[in-house]
């Protein structure tokens, strides 16, 4: 991605690491995740403009801003297909008792 070679270093990484976090709860074909990864890339894109260093920008805990950004997106993800699927089991074995 052309944008992202652009970003400084650190925020390259940062941004890397962050993606492939998110990547790893999407469900279906990912479709629905390429919007909330190209805000997330201007989000970057305004801090690095704007001479914030990144870990500033994310904070320190990089591993919750994305937590914090997986549960903000509205795309699907495998937290929800396998929350859904655990409620689908619970039920069936409630209602064979």
């Amino acid at each position: 991605m052309a944008r992202l070679k652009e970003l400084p270093s650190d925020y390259q990484i940062v941004y890397k690491e962050v993606q492939k976090f998110l990547w790893e709860f999407t469900a279906g074909d990912g479709m629905d995740m390429l919007p909330p990864m190209l805000e997330l890339l201007d989000f970057f894109e305004d801090g690095a403009a704007n001479n914030i260093p990144v870990l500033q920008l994310v904070g320190e805990d990089v591993g919750s801003f994305a937590e914090n950004t997986l549960h903000e997106m509205q795309a699907k993800t495998r937290i929800n297909e396998l929350k859904r699927k655990m409620n689908e089991r619970i039920a069936k074995k409630i209602s064979e008792e």
